[in-house]
């Protein structure tokens, strides 16, 4: 599904309501399964926005974002 994810927003129609969603649980799970180069252009696309699964969940969105966004930064360096 993580990979699936960026070519079905590719797809979707311009404007459509689910497509923001699908542009940063991607930059997430990737970082999640330590796959950080890959993640690294979800979180580039997303940059900025925070107001989205799933950091809207959390009490300071922009903070975990930013943790998250860090993880993956990190992880490709060292990758």
């Amino acid at each position: 599904m993580v990979d699936a994810a960026p070519a079905d927003v590719t797809a979707a129609p311009s404007g459509h309501p689910g497509a923001a969603p699908v542009r940063h649980l991607p930059a997430y799970f990737l970082t999640r399964q330590g796959r950080h180069e890959a993640a690294l252009p979800r979180f580039r696309l997303v940059d900025g926005y925070v107001d989205a699964l799933p950091w809207r969940d959390w009490d300071d969105p922009a903070a975990v974002y930013c943790l998250w966004r860090d993880r993956a930064v990190k992880g490709a360096r060292r990758g």
